[in-house]
């Protein structure tokens, strides 16, 4: 957030608009919890700060005072921040961003700053604040990893159910293939007879050995073993390769982000999370797919999972509540697009819908319109919390007879940074 107010410099204080005069030389001393304060001068060199300061930036406070406050930053983020409330005078609160201490540890910090004014007019120099939001990070991957896995819990019986089918027709190959074997044994036990025979030039043996390998093999059907023990070693590894897909889909689902925005390839994301999915709801509903070639998209792919994971689901519970009233196949689209430097994401279903009345309120925490014990309510709020944090928007729209689309658009590269 960011806004045009200003801080005027007194003798020996900061005014902000409207508001009282602060000591400048109680600034340094100053600390809330672990908030960091900084006052920077005209050329961003640190003149004043607090021991929470030195704590963050992992610094001995009197080593600080002198030192470029933007140098901390690996990104532009923060030291465009300062560069801007220093050159422009603008201020902003409550900007994310990152400061590297010196063992190369990266600290999230929510950043405010405001410019310091001089009676003329002058930009003088900004007073800064950081908080550590470590802390606040560690609590939302423990949210976000309980509704993982919570999410996983709701999708268990289907996900054994794909599990269990490709599993059961490789356990009665593999049965089957025992069969077989024992077959192959004979007919190769008949050869190593003949074989034998033939080292030894008898004629009458050799004949008799040659007859009891063709009786052997007419017996097992050679041509036929072959035939379909080649089809079930295929069936058996397409059936291993399906298994191998749905747990791989699992584990990207439940793995936990690094903290890192990473390039990531949303239509993978989104599909790898339809496939967990679909086991539930592949007898009721037709699933189609629309993508277009998206560019790599800078972002915490793991909690873009989530927000696919929410919206499908959600999308799932619409489309059962109206097929028990009317029977029938529902049906959800998947589409992607690009739009300038954004991509857009949307999730349409035909489900029951949503009341206009509740439209707005359906991003607000705890609100659900679902039975007892079927929604908590936290679903959308997360979802819209964690597309909020990668500087996109998640949009909802109603149609009148039913069917609802929920639109997420995402900037290419990342959270836009002040």
């Amino acid at each position: 957030m960011r806004s045009r107010a200003v801080a005027r410099a007194t003798d020996g204080g900061v005014v902000s608009e409207g508001g009282p005069a602060v000591d400048l030389d109680l600034i340094g001393e100053v600390a809330l919890g672990n908030v960091a304060v900084l006052v920077v001068d005209g050329d961003g060199r640190v003149v004043r700060c607090n021991a929470s300061a030195a704590e963050i930036f992992g610094r001995e406070q009197k080593t600080l005072v002198g030192c470029s406050a933007t140098a901390w930053f690996p990104e532009a983020a923060g030291g465009g921040i300062l560069a801007r409330a220093l050159t422009e005078g603008v201020r902003f609160q409550d900007s994310e961003s990152w400061v590297t201490r010196p063992d190369g540890v990266r600290t999230p910090v929510a950043v405010s700053c405001a410019p310091i004014a001089a009676p003329d007019g002058r930009l003088r120099g900004a007073v800064a604040s950081f908080q550590d939001l470590s802390g606040i990070r560690q609590l939302q991957q423990r949210v976000l990893q309980t509704e993982k896995m919570a999410a996983i819990g709701q999708l268990a019986a289907g996900v054994a159910h794909e599990i269990n089918n490709p599993m059961g027709f490789i356990h009665a190959n593999l049965f089957q293939m025992g069969e077989y074997v024992a077959d192959l044994r004979r007919v190769s036990e008949a050869v190593d007879a003949l074989r034998k025979s033939a080292e030894l030039g008898n004629a009458r043996e050799i004949v008799e050995a040659a007859g009891r390998l063709g009786s052997v093999s007419d017996e097992v059907d050679v041509d036929f073993l072959l035939s379909d023990l080649a089809k079930a070693i295929r069936e058996s590894q397409e059936g291993s390769e399906r298994i191998r897909h749905i747990v791989q889909d699992l584990r990207d689902f439940s793995h936990q982000d690094t903290g890192e925005q990473v390039r990531s390839d949303l239509n993978q994301c989104l599909d790898s999370t339809a496939n967990i999915v679909w086991p539930m709801m592949k007898h009721v509903i037709v699933l189609e797919r629309e993508y277009e070639d998206l560019p790599a998209v800078l972002c915490y792919p793991m909690q873009l999972k989530q927000v696919f994971m929410n919206l499908l689901v959600n999308a799932f519970q619409a489309i059962e509540e109206k097929l028990e009233v009317a029977p029938g196949t529902g049906r959800i689209l998947l589409q992607t697009a690009r739009r300038g430097d954004r991509v857009v994401v949307s999730v349409t279903d035909s489900g029951v819908g949503i009341d206009p009345a509740n439209v707005d309120r359906i991003f607000a925490p705890f609100f659900t319109t679902k039975k007892v014990g079927t929604g908590t309510g936290l679903g959308l709020s997360t979802a819209y919390n964690i597309v909020h944090r990668h500087g996109g928007s998640l949009d909802v729209e109603s149609a009148a007879g039913g069917g609802v689309t929920f639109r997420l658009t995402l900037p290419v590269d990342g959270m836009p940074r002040a």
